[in-house]
This record gives structure tokens, sequence and C-alpha cells, in this order.
């Protein structure tokens, strides 16, 4: 091109095709949970002819993350597109969910083979690239019932796999050992296996997850390379193998915690130790219905960071007080895995005066008295940054006492450390969320926020953020101390009977 002509294109024109690589970088998302045809790449190749040759050629990894549904005759990418995607994705690891929508039975009209050889062919052609699946979501669990799973088999080398997702079904009555569900989770499960960079791995749905996790049969997630844990629907019991068999974990949410039969019928089941000890497990999140007393008796978790009980509305009420806590004492007795075999006396638990070193606890609809709590607050004082109470406990005098800071004395350069000090409850509390579970005098609540907000002394922390709700309206002088703390610049929120906000929530921070 003339070098004159040259220099009077548009500069979008003369850009190079590596700047423009690098801004198209820019404009990518990820596409595997949902792909939107006004984003990139979609966007870039429809622009201009130039644009359409960087992003299709010298981007690959635009081509490498997608979303696919599929019904039992139609798929959305069209396979063709699929196809497409798939070459230009060259080598690059796959990351893609793929998601049945459908109705629960076949159509009439068509032969149910051709049916069937129809709705597999997203899954088939995916399955052409299986040594390459890194990040997958697997959703089949709108699949007709009277239909049989069909996988394609498994290569003999080692996959690439390293987060995977799958949602369970109930079975219909007409399912049966040769059918649908056994086979599917049968599947999912030797993928699991032949993944030997398998880290992260969630199941969601209520299905019967004992035949997709195999706890007790020849088939069975590698609990031992985990690290990342989410399940739903699932039994205190096989919770509790789980976490036996998952020395590695890190974090672990089990969603719908309760009292199901999730056991194969006619299988032993393995033996459960006295103390199943979790080392490096920091993260732990549960949703429950009712009493998982259960759980907490043989758990010991001595690096846990961050805790999280929510009690589902409607639940039955929640006696395990007592139990947290000892499930707290035993994690701080044990600081080391060897110590798992032996056996824990109650004289040890009297001894113990600190839990794990958690600094982060969240306790919803718990139904916890205040004497059960402010023993766990006293055992995770030490560490504890953020404190979060909601719905059924009981915070009285006792308890906002222990957490008021004395009064401190200044010297004129900086606050003297005396026993007084020394003994201060939470002295790290920077987060405090306590709603409709003040059962404190009127002006107490106030005072110990006041209290951890105004000290000057170095080695306490001052309060950052508080959200505040009274479940009673007998809190005036609460409320009008509190709030005039929020015009002075305090984040948070205060609130005085269920869902009546009367003051402004300011933007709350977080770690």
């Amino acid at each position: 091109m003339d070098a004159l002509i040259y220099e009077e294109l548009p500069a979008v024109y003369r850009t190079p095709p590596e700047i423009l690589e690098e801004i198209f970088l820019y404009c990518w998302h990820d596409n595997s949970v949902y792909t939107l045809l006004t984003e990139a790449p979609f966007n870039l190749v429809s622009t201009c002819h130039r644009w359409r040759q960087i992003a299709t050629f010298n981007l690959p990894i635009f081509w490498s993350t997608f979303h696919v549904t599929f019904t039992q005759k139609a798929c959305k990418p069209p396979l063709p597109t699929l196809k497409l995607w798939l070459e230009r994705s060259r080598k690059l690891p796959l990351s893609f969910s793929l998601i049945y929508r459908g109705r629960n039975s076949f159509d009439g009209g068509d032969n149910r083979s051709t049916v069937i050889e129809k709705m597999f062919a997203p899954l088939e052609l995916l399955s052409e690239h299986l040594v390459r699946w890194r990040d997958v979501y697997v959703d089949l669990s709108d699949l007709p019932h009277n239909t049989r799973f069909r996988p394609s088999s498994l290569l003999e080398e080692e996959l690439m796999l390293e987060t995977f997702a799958v949602r369970t079904f109930k079975p219909h009555p007409r399912h049966n050992t040769h059918s649908l569900i056994p086979n599917y989770m049968n599947w999912i499960s030797k993928l699991a296996e032949s993944s030997p960079n398998l880290y992260k791995f969630d199941a969601y749905g209520d299905g019967p997850i004992t035949r997709l996790f195999g706890i007790n049969t020849p088939d069975s997630v590698p609990w031992i390379r985990l690290t990342i844990l989410t399940l739903e629907h699932v039994s205190e019991t096989l919770a509790l193998h789980i976490l036996q068999s998952s020395a590695r974990l890190l974090e672990c949410t089990f969603a719908d915690l309760g009292r199901y039969i999730d056991w194969i019928a006619n299988l032993p089941l393995p033996q459960l130790r006295d103390n199943i000890v979790v080392p490096r497990l920091t993260t732990l999140r549960i949703t429950a219905e009712g009493d998982i007393d259960s759980f907490w008796d043989r758990l010991i978790i001595p690096s846990l960071q961050e805790l999280k009980v929510y009690m589902l509305p409607g639940s039955r009420q929640w006696h395990q007080g007592d139990a947290l806590v000892q499930f707290f004492q035993r994690s701080g007795l044990i600081l080391d895995a060897e110590l798992a075999g032996l056996a824990i006396s109650a004289q040890a638990l009297m001894s113990v005066t600190r839990g794990p070193p958690i600094s982060r606890i969240s306790l919803r609809n718990c139904n916890i008295p205040s004497r059960s709590l402010g023993s766990r607050v006293k055992l995770l004082s030490e560490s504890l940054r953020e404190l979060i109470v909601i719905d059924k406990a009981t915070i009285d005098n006792e308890l906002v006492k222990l957490l008021t800071l004395p009064d401190l004395v200044d010297n004129g350069q900086h606050i003297e450390a005396t026993d007084e000090q020394e003994s201060i409850l939470c002295p790290k509390l920077e987060y405090l969320t306590l709603v409709n579970c003040i059962n404190a005098t009127d002006g107490l609540t106030s005072q110990m926020i006041k209290s951890r907000l105004m000290h000057n002394c170095e080695t306490l922390r001052q309060l950052k953020s508080v959200l505040i709700g009274f479940s009673q309206s007998g809190h005036a002088e609460d409320f009008y101390q509190l709030e005039k703390m929020l015009k002075e610049g305090l984040n948070g929120g205060v609130s005085i009977k269920k869902g009546v906000t009367l003051a402004r929530r300011k933007t709350q921070l977080s770690d």
C-alpha cells in the first residue's frame, strides 16, 4: 500500500495485529456459564474482515469456553457451529457447561432410537476432545426418564480435568438398574477418577448421590485429591465419611445437610473413626433443616478460619449449642493430625481455653442461648474478626457486657496495658452483625459498640462496620446513639422492629 495512503487511514486500520490482540483480550470473558452474542468474541468477528481474521485465527482462547444447551432434537449452538468452535480452540484446555433442556418423555412421533442418537450428539462431539476438558459443568437432570444414557467410552490416558460440577436428580418410578441414573453417575465417577489434577468437585440436586460418589462401591470420586468441595442434599454420616477421606481439603460446603437414607442397600458400611480430623480445612459452610449434632460429635478441624451455619427457615428446634462448643474445644486441643487416633477425655476438654483460629463465624437461625453463644465467643476470642448472628439466638446483658471494652486510661502518649485489658474479649473484632437476636437492656448495645469504636489503643482493633437490627421496639436509646455514630462515619446500618429500617445503610466493608 502506498505510504501516503496508509498514513491517511484511520488509526484503527493502522494498529498492528499484536496490539489488537491485546485489546481484544481485555474484552474477552469466560463464556462457560453463559454466552452473549453481543460480547466478545462474537461482536468482534462481526465488525470487519480484519477483526474477524484476528479473533478467529490468532486468539484460540476465545473459542475454548462456551455454554451448550440441547434438547431431544436441537442444540444451541448448532452442532456445526460447536464443531467449528472446537477446531478454532486448537489444543487449548476447554471450559464449558453442558445442560439438557427438554420434556420428561420422548415425543411419540419419532423413532426412539433415532431420537436418542440425535439427543446425545452434543455430548459425543465434546467427548472427541475429552483429553482437553478442564473446567466442566454437566446438568442432565431433565433427561427423559425412559432413555438410556450412552456416554462414549473413556480414553486410557489421563485427563486434565481440574474442576468438575454435576447435577444429580431423583429417580423416576420407571428407572431401573440398567437405565439412566446408574450409567450417568458411573460415568461421572470414572471421569473424576481418571483426572489426577482434579481439585474441585461440586454436586447439586437431590438425587441419590451414593450412586455417584460410590462411598461403598467400586467407583468413587478421588476425595484425597480435592481441595474444594460442594455437596447438596447429603446425610451427616455420608458427609463424615467424605471428610474422613479428604485430608487435603481446604474449603467445604454442605448444603441441605440432614438425616437422609443415602446408602446403597445390602452393601457394608465403611468404618467411621472416633475422631475425624480434617487438618487443612479452613472454610466450612453448612445449611441444614434439622439437628446435626452427630455431625459435630466426631469432627475436628484444627485450622478452621471461617464457619457459616445456616438453619433453614421453619427448621426444627436446634439443640447443638454444647455440641458445637465441644467441637471448638476438640479442634483447639488437636493441633496435629497425628493426634487424631488418641482418645479425648472430658477432663482434657475442660482444660481447653481456645478453639481453632476462626476469624469469621456466621450463625443464622440457630436458636442459640446466650450461655452457649458466650462460650463459643470466648473460645474464639483471640482470632475472631467478624461475628454474624442473625435470628433466634440470644444476646443478653451478660454477653454484651463481655464484649464491651473497659474504660482505658490514656497517659498522654499511649494506652497502658492492664490485667483487665489483657482479658478483653475479641480484641481483633472489626465487623459485627447482630440482627433479631438482641435481648439486652436498652443502651448497652450502643455503649458496647461505642467502646470498640472510640478507643485509641494500639493493641486493639476498632470496629469498621456494624449492622444492628432490633426485633423489639424498646431500644430507643440504642437506636439514637447508633444512628449518630452512622452519621459520624461508622459504616453499616441499624433497624428497629423486623423489616423496618430507620437509618440509612451505608456501603458495608468486607475483607
